[in-house]
């Protein structure tokens, strides 16, 4: 990196990192609000519709591992770039459609710049913010990836309420215009040192695509046709026993498994990251229900009762990489998963007592835990493997989490589902996620024992 302006390019690169994750994450849930609306406007189901939000998520996870190994090979900016206007041109394309099928198209398109976005924001920050501001970066970061998925169906029922959808994707237009000018900038102004040369793996390439499209498909019809269902999860258990065989072969693997075998926890820190998706998935999608079912909260101040996570995510994610300078990694994480699992408790064991105050304090607690967990463990994957391979761990880093948060979002709407009361329901999912949460506590302790 250049020696002139270098505070101001590093504050460029943090800005557009956040630019890239926020975007992304937030169009992963910004189109839950709208279906109803977009299912009768373009005279369609509610399953076709719903392949708006499901092309983009399966598009997404995916291509990530793709542009993060691209993104070591041709460069960081170079792949967010491309990324920017893919996203922003996708966006502005949607925003026109005129029937369902476009309007799939562009989020399938969306899909594939959001992935270059992903893949990039973290390792960016990596690759050319220096030691001494690199946790500080990371915590910003932190709050972009938390924000996204929450604000997501909030600003997309803001545009709705305004009477006019296309301004859900529209929106995104001048943001990425903004944020392409500043990388053209970084790009004209930033010397990356690319040390990977080797060719890109095709092979791993389209079976970890198979992997993640059947796996996530298979998700998705849980509910509907669970045969089917386990068919396409048997199947990509299948090809990722076959993907681990050829990587181990291949002179250039899409996985660096052998790096990450010399990793001594890398494979702990991945589990906690998947962990903290489907968590998270559980903690955003049970409380509106909460509380405009069983509490009788109107939609609009419900959005603002489940501002707790979002909240406490922002304060506890800058005071942890403020505190956090390199050392107390495990430390943070362990005290993040103990706050999420205590929110839990707290929502399953006050079931009957809960007011909206209440649960705001409770998410609130899980906000905490998650700020102090989140920019604790992207720090330690990433240091966890050498620099010449940081797009590809952190791809992988955002790949994990996505998994996560589908597994979480399918297997909650399948416990709103049961045949017993709404409350009772959501009660068994506070179990299931503190349950969850207290398994991955006692594995971190047995490792740490061992460390």
């Amino acid at each position: 990196m250049k020696i002139i302006n270098k505070s101001k390019i590093e504050n460029l690169i943090i800005l557009v990192a956040c630019i890239g994750m926020f975007l992304s994450t937030l169009d992963t849930g910004i189109m839950n609000i709208a279906l109803p609306f977009l299912t009768h406007h373009f005279e369609t189901t509610n399953s076709i519709a719903t392949i708006s939000i499901s092309g983009y998520t399966m598009t997404l996870a995916a291509v990530i591992m793709f542009f993060g190994v691209l993104s070591d090979k041709i460069g960081k900016l170079k792949v967010s770039l491309y990324g920017f206007i893919i996203f922003g041109l996708s966006s502005l394309l949607a925003g026109f459609s005129v029937n369902i099928d476009m309007l799939i198209f562009f989020r399938i398109f969306q899909g594939i710049g959001a992935a270059g976005l992903q893949a990039t924001s973290i390792t960016m920050i990596t690759t050319f913010v220096n030691k001494e501001r690199l946790h500080t970066a990371i915590g910003i970061l932190g709050i972009a990836i938390g924000l996204g998925p929450v604000l997501g169906p909030t600003i997309g029922g803001l545009f709705l309420s305004l009477g006019d959808w296309r301004w859900i994707f529209w929106m995104n237009v001048p943001i990425v215009l903004i944020s392409l000018l500043t990388t053209i900038f970084l790009f004209k102004n930033v010397k990356e040192h690319l040390i990977v040369q080797h060719k890109i793996d095709r092979i791993g390439m389209m079976l970890s695509a198979v992997i993640i499209i059947c796996l996530l498909s298979g998700l998705s019809f849980v509910q509907s046709n669970v045969a089917l269902a386990g068919l396409l999860i048997l199947t990509a258990i299948i090809f990722t026993w076959i993907l681990f065989k050829i990587e181990h072969h291949q002179t250039n693997p899409l996985f660096s498994l052998k790096l990450y075998k010399k990793s001594q926890h890398l494979g702990l820190f991945l589990l906690e990251t998947m962990t903290f998706g489907f968590a998270s998935a559980l903690i955003f999608l049970f409380p509106p229900f909460l509380l405009e079912k069983h509490l009788g909260v109107s939609a609009g101040l419900a959005g603002l009762f489940v501002l707790g996570t979002p909240v406490g995510l922002v304060i506890f994610s800058r005071i942890s990489s403020k505190l956090n300078k390199g050392n107390k990694g495990r430390k943070f994480v362990s005290i993040g998963f103990i706050m999420m699992t205590l929110s839990f408790i707290l929502l399953f064991a006050c079931h009957t007592l809960l007011t909206p105050f209440l649960v705001t304090i409770f998410l609130f607690i899980y906000g905490i835990g998650g700020g102090l967990f989140q920019p604790a463990n992207i720090a330690l994957i990433s240091k966890s493997v050498p620099i010449t391979i940081q797009g590809e761990i952190g791809s992988l880093q955002r790949m994990v989490q996505n998994i996560g948060i589908s597994t979480g979002v399918t297997i909650g709407g399948v416990i709103l589902s049961l045949h017993d009361s709404l409350l009772q329901n959501i009660k068994i999912g506070w179990l299931l996620g503190a349950i969850v949460l207290v398994v991955i506590i006692i594995i971190d302790c047995f490792s740490s024992d061992h460390n």
